[in-house]
């Protein structure tokens, strides 16, 4: 696992590299499952501000690796198993779903940069980051449709929260390849650049952006955010005042005052 996710801390920002490049960077067991595990380690241990995740190479991620699918899937080259079979795939793909789950509820925000290929299983990955950033011609689709199979990985569930319905059901429907430009356009990347190098330095400024927050009240919004987005605008506003009443009297509080009177930048304890 360690050489196929390469993890690099900067300052306050870690850096998580699929390295698959001669493969695309495709989505094998240790990939799919080993991802999820660093990022926890680094909410366990606190080591990060902000995660970044991208791909090594000229492609994110070409999506699931079809070898992973034959084999830990227990299927034959005539695609049929048996009733045993199935209950550990479906065993299986809960695992699976956990892993995407385990990084859609990071406590760190987590920045997705898209280039190349991010296929299938790689739009559902890059679907549960906080914010995606993407080039113009990077590749992204709902595959599974036409592989003949149900996206089963939080595509379906994340992506309607991020895009409207219409578009929504049309790129799951279709299971059409859809570029960079068309993500921005309807709103699914927040913004493209021209090239990987361009997209990295963004990544690299906007990570560094959020990290010169404070860690603890970072963390905080993204929690409100995540909150209010299933609930009403009063439940909202109540959960927003019980957080904000608990940092009242915190360090960070007159730091940040302070250095808004002063006309400085904070200088945050954590």
């Amino acid at each position: 696992m360690d050489d196929k996710l390469i993890k690099e801390i900067k300052g306050n920002v870690a850096y998580i590299w699929i390295n698959r490049p001669s493969k695309k960077n495709a989505l094998d067991s240790e990939v799919w499952f080993g991802l999820p595990q660093i990022i926890q380690e680094i909410n366990d241990n606190d080591e990060a501000s902000c995660i970044v995740i991208s791909g090594k190479g000229d492609s994110f991620s070409a999506g699931i690796d079809i070898t992973m699918f034959m084999s830990d899937m227990s299927l034959n080259e005539n695609l049929s198993s048996t009733p045993q079979d199935r209950r550990e795939l479906m065993e299986l793909i809960e695992r699976m779903q956990d892993a995407f789950t385990t990084i859609a509820k990071s406590k760190i925000p987590t920045i997705a940069l898209a280039h190349g290929f991010c296929i299938g299983g790689a739009t559902s990955l890059v679907s549960a980051c906080d914010i995606r950033l993407a080039t113009k011609d990077a590749k992204f689709s709902i595959g599974e449709t036409k592989l003949g199979l149900v996206a089963d990985v939080g595509v379906i569930q994340r992506m309607p929260k991020i895009v409207s319905s219409g578009d929504m059901n049309e790129l799951a429907l279709t299971g059409r390849i859809f570029d960079g430009q068309h993500a921005e356009k309807i709103r699914f990347v927040t913004k493209t650049y021209d090239n990987s190098d361009d997209l990295f330095d963004a990544g690299e400024t906007l990570a560094n952006e959020i990290a010169s927050n404070s860690k603890r009240i970072v963390q905080a919004t993204k929690q409100a955010l995540e909150k209010s987005s299933n609930l009403t605008v009063d439940q909202g506003l109540e959960y927003a005042k019980l957080w904000s009443t608990s940092f009242l009297v915190s360090e960070d509080l007159r730091e940040g005052v302070m250095a808004f009177l002063e006309k400085r930048e904070p200088k945050f304890n954590e």
